[in-house]
């Protein structure tokens, strides 16, 4: 089963652009949640945050990150 910051990344990655509440309606997560989730990924690297005319935006960083005890992959 997903966790739910693979879902919110490949969520990200599948549109490319998406703005935190498009991901609060997506995943039914609240408003700090959600940032939370986003400046996780952010900080491992998965996404960036980026300002835009239409506020802020998480896009793709097109890096794939693995966890070298579990093999999981991101």
């Amino acid at each position: 089963m997903q966790t739910i910051d693979q879902k919110v990344i490949d969520y990200v990655r599948r549109y490319g652009r998406v703005q935190p509440q498009d991901v609060a309606e997506e995943f039914d997560l609240g408003g700090v949640q959600t940032l939370n989730v986003l400046k996780t990924l952010e900080d491992m690297g998965a996404l960036r945050l980026v300002e835009g005319g239409d506020g802020t935006f998480a896009v793709p960083t097109g890096q794939s990150l693995c966890d070298p005890y579990t093999g999981v992959c991101i």
